[in-house]
């Protein structure tokens, strides 16, 4: 059978693959968890941001997680909280939940974050859609078969809304960089690893979108005033934040060697263990050498200037695996941060932007991070098992290592790209 190759036939088959992607998505997150979550976890992760929310709308500290717990055990919806560590213009975007319940807090939580995926998707499309025709269906399988997708929906996280505003960012920044600054800006206040892109921009020579983006982080603060006073702000940035390094994220009792981390220091809290929730000395030092050597590296090979659309792009898409690869946790959820990475490398293959020798390894590392981790956690637990140590790390960091080729990928292609003058700007989103 000869499948049509006319454009009309490509659009109609190109539209089949979105819809039935679209509502796979749909039966994988509406659906009931295929991991059934644990007893006395009403709300999931978004129980954090709830009672964080309302102990700092009663004029408490959001940040003692004692006051979290005891406004949950008063409410009978949980016996325990996990510890709430984002900055304090995260609560803007949780500002309404107290005048629900946690359960319809957790619901309308639910579309915010498929409102907010939808917009990030939508933007992406925009964004590359002059790369290739199969950038939007490309992007919707992607989405429909990520594990990580569903299961950052089960647990009610806080990516989607980030990754939309990083997205229109970086959309935006070409003409609009003022813009693009002050969405950044937004979005690296609500989850720190953002700033990244500052760095970025400040590399290639974006001064007034870096300027937006950190004047947009002092204002952002200025304005949570109303919501989180002046010192408790400031126990935020002096005491809690520059814990993150150590892999105390403000009283965190999550491992950092669970299966589940695929981040740079959780394999140098292998090589060098000490406490659980802590990385040892030797930890620190390495972790900390690692960042500034994808700094450096970063700025060396994207020290040339260029507006090439492909270049930035795949250069934008480098930072977001580094975004997941510097932090001492990286759960199976932060990887919806990849998204455009992977899609960025399909693409430049299938345009031969790349070597096209790179389509069975890449084929072979997007689906891995695709893949159910909870399917390869009870394979290497049960049929690998601990007594093949070699083989159970391999297993164990699979996905690590996917994302390390993908991010090496994007990073090739961002570094070498020949400028092409005859590539039309990409459009702005709407």
């Amino acid at each position: 059978m000869v499948l049509p190759t006319t454009p009309g036939a490509t659009r109609r088959l190109g539209l089949f693959v979105i819809v039935a992607a679209v509502l796979w998505h749909l039966v994988a997150v509406l659906s009931p968890p295929r991991v059934p979550p644990p007893k006395d976890t009403e709300g999931r992760d978004f129980a954090s941001y709830y009672y964080a929310a309302k102990v700092a709308a009663q004029g408490g500290d959001p940040y003692d997680k004692a006051a979290l717990v005891s406004m949950a055990n008063a409410e009978a919806t949980r016996a325990d909280v996990h510890p709430y560590f984002y900055p304090p213009p995260f609560l803007w975007l949780v500002a309404w939940s107290p005048v629900v319940d946690l359960h319809q807090g957790f619901g309308l939580w639910f579309l915010l974050n498929e409102m907010a995926l939808l917009a990030a998707c939508v933007a992406l499309v925009r964004w590359w859609a002059p790369f290739s025709d199969a950038v939007a269906p490309l992007l919707a399988v992607l989405v429909a078969l990520m594990y990580g997708v569903a299961y950052s929906s089960e647990l009610g996280q806080a990516n989607f809304p980030v990754l939309a505003l990083i997205v229109l960012a970086l959309a935006s920044e070409r003409r609009r960089p003022e813009l693009a600054g002050v969405l950044l800006g937004i979005a690296a206040m609500w989850k720190m690893s953002p700033a990244l892109f500052v760095v970025w921009w400040l590399v290639r020579g974006r001064w007034r979108a870096a300027g937006a983006a950190v004047a947009t982080a002092i204002v952002s603060s200025l304005l949570t005033l109303p919501l989180l006073d002046f010192w408790h702000q400031i126990e935020f940035y002096t005491q809690i934040l520059p814990r993150f390094g150590s892999g105390d994220y403000n009283g965190l009792t999550i491992q950092i060697g669970m299966f589940a981390n695929h981040s740079v220091p959780n394999l140098l809290h292998q090589a060098f263990p000490a406490d659980d929730n802590r990385l040892s000395g030797m930890g620190r030092i390495g972790s900390t050498l690692f960042t500034l050597t994808v700094l450096a590296v970063g700025a060396w090979l994207y020290r040339r200037k260029t507006d090439d659309p492909v270049k930035t792009a795949a250069q934008a898409c480098s930072v977001l695996v580094a975004m997941l690869l510097i932090p001492v946790y990286t759960y199976e959820h932060h990887l919806v941060f990849a998204l455009p990475s992977m899609l960025m490398a399909v693409v430049g293959v299938q345009r031969g932007w790349l070597d096209r020798r790179l389509a069975v390894p890449l084929g072979i590392a997007i689906a891995i991070l695709l893949y159910d981790q909870p399917a390869v956690r009870q394979f290497d637990l049960r049929v690998v098992t601990d007594r093949h140590a070699r083989a159970f790390l391999i297993v164990q960091e699979a996905k690590f290592f996917a994302l390390c080729f993908v991010g090496a990928v994007v990073t090739w292609l961002g570094a070498t790209a020949v400028d092409d003058p005859t590539r039309a700007p990409v459009p702005e989103p709407a």
